[in-house]
C-alpha cells in the first residue's frame, strides 16, 4: 500500500522561506530533539525572565518566531496574507484554556468576540476558534459530561458557559463568518459536543458556521 508523503515537494512546500530561515529551524529543531539542550535553555530563559534581563528580543527573533505569528492580531496578518498566496489559510487561535474564575472567562469570551469581528471580512482566515475550556470551567464541564448533578451555584456557572458560547456562536452568525470549537480532554468532551450540537441546530440553517473537532484518537468518535 502507497503512502502520500504531503511534503514531498520540498520545493512548493517550503517556498515562502529563505534559506536561512530553513537553516534556522533546522537547527531549532535539532537543538529542540535534545532533552538536556531543552532543560537548559528552558531553565536559562525562565531565570533570565525572572531577573529581567533583556531576552525578549532573543525570545522573539528564535522560538516565538518559529511557532507564533505575532502577539496581536495585526502581527499575524503578515504571515496569513503570505500563505494565502499559497491557497493556504490561516486561523487566528487565542488558545487560552483552564482558567477558573468568571472575570477570566469572561475577558477570554470578549477577546474571542474581536477576534470573529476583526476576521469577519478577511477571507484568508475563514474560522474564529475558541477552546471550551476558554470560556468556563474544566470541571464543570467535566461534571456534565458525566452526568453528574451540579450544585446550584455550578448550575449558574454552567448557564454562563452556554450564554457565552451562545455569544460566540451567534457572532460569527450574524457576521458571515465561521466558527471551529477546538477538542479538549476526553473526560469532558461529550458535554461540549452536545453544547456544539445544540449551537449546530440552531445556526447551520442557511449555511455551515459551527464546526466541531473530531478527535481521531478516541475509538467512539466515528460513530
Amino acid at each position: 500500500m502507497m503512502t502520500t508523503k504531503i511534503f514531498n515537494n520540498t520545493k512548493r512546500a517550503f517556498s515562502l522561506k529563505s534559506e536561512s530561515e530553513l537553516n534556522r529551524a533546522i537547527f531549532m529543531f535539532k537543538m529542540m530533539g535534545m532533552p538536556a539542550m531543552v532543560k537548559i535553555g528552558t531553565t536559562l530563559t525562565n531565570l533570565s525572565l525572572n531577573l529581567h534581563l533583556p531576552v525578549e528580543g532573543l525570545i522573539k527573533k528564535t522560538i516565538f518566531n518559529q511557532f507564533c505569528g505575532g502577539v496581536t492580531e495585526e502581527d499575524c496578518l503578515p504571515t496569513i496574507r503570505n500563505i494565502y498566496t499559497k491557497q493556504l489559510h490561516g486561523i487566528l487561535d487565542y488558545s487560552v484554556e483552564g482558567k477558573e474564575t468568571e472575570e477570566e472567562f469572561d475577558a477570554a469570551t470578549e477577546r474571542k468576540l474581536n477576534i470573529i469581528k476583526f476576521i469577519a471580512d478577511k477571507p484568508e482566515i475563514p474560522f474564529g476558534v475558541f477552546k471550551p475550556t476558554g470560556v468556563g470551567k474544566f470541571a464543570i464541564w467535566e461534571k456534565v459530561s458525566q452526568k453528574e448533578t451540579l450544585t446550584k451555584e455550578e448550575q449558574q456557572e454552567w448557564d454562563t458557559i452556554k450564554v457565552r458560547v451562545e455569544k460566540l456562536c451567534k457572532t460569527a452568525h450574524d457576521l458571515g463568518t465561521c466558527i471551529l470549537v477546538d477538542g479538549e480532554e476526553t473526560w469532558m468532551q461529550d458535554a461540549a459536543d452536545d453544547l456544539m450540537e445544540e449551537m449546530m441546530h440552531k445556526y447551520n440553517k442557511e449555511r455551515v458556521v459551527i464546526f466541531n473537532t473530531i478527535k481521531c484518537y478516541r475509538r467512539d468518535r466515528l460513530q
